[in-house]
């Protein structure tokens, strides 16, 4: 690996998903850091995401989202931008999003570096009309600051960003896929050739003749600069709509080969089966998700889809992959066939990295009794989509779509010909599964960060993570230039270095996630983080212990405070010697690295009178290096 992993994370708790670690026999195993909140901007729902890498700055992601923040009411987008590989997040706000309120946001990087963010913006055109204008900035600075709006006209739906990285003859192009032209149903495509400044378009690439409904799905490029335009067929005629009962959709695609300006023939992908009286299922089931492999020489120019089916009963995740740009595809398999009987996936996201390696992360219910609540999840494909590692999990607390901060309703005002309508519409109601798509980007080093929709507080927030799929180097055969054995008196490895337990206090600061508190218990939770700011790695365990709820300070006179307790402690004591562990906070990572973050633990007190302040003194440990 060339750079540490420090954003990422892996559930405290084992669990039922398998997961990579040291101590297993050679073979590819999942690296996942600690989580990492990225919406630190209040305790409003977050959904709908989206995030980018920059080609250019390895440290530098841009991510997207529909937040609940319009001071009038109703949903605006935002953008959230790192320069630190995911630990800290700038957020963005748009004028026009904070007059008018939007929806759909997207975001790339250009070759260049230049970012680029468009997003539907719900305001009047020259008619008095309510329409949805699409809006494009360009920001030359990762994602902190942004140009002036671009407005590419009214009556777009579902718009989806793809940049040529490749170096064919339309290196640095930009393309623009949206929905338009209803009863139609038209898919068209913004170009750009100037790095974002100036747009062409929409050109026509599909469209359903009135007869059936369409939208488009992620486009692609691949290394030759051929355009792909993935699509998902509806039916939306009057007895031909369905509400109940068994439903299908089928996937198709075009090509342009010269740069967006024409397209080809659609190309049939899969069929997709639905249970609409699932409701619970239905909640998890988005478009497909579609990725291409246009850098790596083994599977170069081959493509990726995985969708929600529910042909199995339950809904599942199914997948394929075309070798011959779109003409034949592989036979549907289970992305994982271990999956429990009674579990669902949902919400999946493709992508691949430099190597060719295949990820893909996914909203999975296994370990919830009712279905209730998910944890999001990450494979990878090594030998291109034929076989996937056992899934890994990457949340470190499990989400509650419907709990209270995504049930709270939105309220808003739209009027449909001469009726005025209030809309009362929460995250949980609209958007259960967070969204009708999230993130997945790999950097220019290969590393994965999935940018997820996270209810474990019961309101939608962004957390990412940074996942590395560890490949062992292979071995050779003999006969061909194997390295030979090392001879007996060869100089061994030296062993490592004896560790030894230290108190933290001064190598560590405290970094807290917005706390909760519960007025009915009189409970409160703190999430906190420990950040290394020492020269030297810490390794486990790693502990915080309370030692007293006053200040111990002889100086000071002694204050009566009222009594307190801790709730969930590691050894189940409920005062003075009640241990947190952070061991499990890192990850499956060997350590807490200099500038290092953990992902959060939450400590939980309860009081007798919450209205007093309340000083708690602890105390951390953990290992380090003998001498340093």
């Amino acid at each position: 690996m060339t750079r540490k992993i420090i954003g990422g994370l892996i559930l405290l708790c084992i669990g039922s998903l398998a997961l990579a670690s040291g101590a297993e026999a050679p073979g590819p195993r999942v690296v996942v850091g600690p989580n990492m909140l990225v919406s630190r901007d209040g305790d409003f729902p977050h959904v709908e995401l989206i995030v980018a890498a920059n080609p250019k700055n390895v440290k530098n992601l841009l991510g997207g989202a529909i937040t609940y923040t319009r001071p009038s009411g109703g949903t605006a987008c935002r953008t959230y931008a790192t320069n630190d590989g995911g630990t800290t997040w700038w957020p963005s706000e748009f004028a026009e999003q904070v007059q008018w309120g939007g929806a759909d946001p997207y975001v790339a990087f250009t070759p260049q570096g230049t970012g680029i963010f468009s997003v539907l913006t719900f305001q009047k055109d020259e008619k008095d009309r309510d329409r949805a204008f699409l809006h494009v900035w360009r920001s030359e600075d990762g994602g902190r600051s942004w140009g002036k709006t671009m407005n590419l006209g009214c009556s777009y739906d579902h718009e989806q960003i793809t940049v040529d990285h490749t170096t064919g003859s339309y290196a640095g192009r930009i393309y623009i896929a949206a929905l338009y032209g209803y009863p139609v149903y038209t898919v068209g495509v913004f170009r750009s050739e100037d790095d974002g400044r100036s747009w062409t378009g929409p050109v026509e690439a599909a469209n359903g003749g009135g007869t059936i409904g369409i939208n488009d799905i992620q486009p692609m490029v691949l290394s030759d600069g051929t355009l792909v335009v993935p699509y998902a067929d509806f039916d939306f005629l009057p007895g031909k709509a369905k509400m109940s009962g068994k439903a299908s959709s089928t996937a198709w695609l075009v090509l342009s080969e010269d740069g967006g300006v024409s397209f080809g023939k659609p190309r049939k992908i899969q069929t997709m089966q639905y249970n609409l009286d699932d409701k619970k299922g239905r909640n998890l089931s988005v478009f497909p998700a579609f990725a291409v492999d246009n850098q790596s020489k083994e599977y170069r120019d081959r493509i990726y889809v995985a969708w929600t089916d529910f042909r199995y009963g339950p809904i599942r995740l199914l997948f394929s992959h075309s070798e011959d740009r779109g003409l034949h595809w592989s036979e549907p398999m289970l992305l994982d066939p271990g999956t429990p009987k009674d579990a669902m996936q949902g919400q999946p996201v493709v992508a691949v990295n430099k190597d060719g390696i295949v990820g893909v992360t996914w909203y999975d219910t296994r370990d919830s009794k009712d279905g209730s609540q998910f944890h999001e999840c990450f494979t990878a494909s090594l030998d291109g989509g034929k076989s996937f590692l056992p899934p890994t999990r990457v949340s470190s607390a499990p989400s509650t779509p419907l709990g209270p901060g995504n049930m709270n309703m939105g309220a808003m005002i739209f009027r449909h010909k001469e009726t005025t309508a209030l809309s009362l519409v929460s995250a949980g109601s609209r958007w259960p599964g967070g969204g009708d798509y999230m993130g997945l980007a790999p950097d220019k080093e290969g590393v994965f960060h999935p940018f997820w929709a996270d209810a474990r507080t019961g309101t939608f927030q962004i957390y990412t993570a940074s996942v590395s799929v560890v490949v062992p180097p292979k071995e050779k055969p003999a006969g061909t230039g194997a390295t030979p054995a090392a001879p007996a008196d060869a100089p061994q490895t030296p062993p490592a270095p004896a560790r030894t337990k230290v108190v933290l206090d001064t190598r560590l600061e405290f970094v807290f996630d917005p706390t909760r508190y519960d007025g009915a218990t009189k409970e409160s939770e703190i999430p906190v983080r420990l950040r290394n700011i020492s020269k030297q790695p810490i390794y486990p365990p790693i502990t915080l212990e309370i030692l007293g709820f006053d200040l111990n300070d002889p100086e000071i006179p002694k204050y009566p405070y009222p009594p307190m307790w801790v709730v969930n402690a590691a050894n189940g004591k409920n005062g003075e010697g009640a241990i947190f562990d952070f061991s499990g906070a890192l990850g499956n990572l060997e350590s807490l690295e200099p500038g290092a973050l953990t992902g959060p633990v939450v400590l939980k007190f309860r009081f007798e009178d919450p209205t007093l302040p309340q000083p708690i003194r602890l105390k951390v440990e953990g290992m380090v290096e003998e001498g340093k």
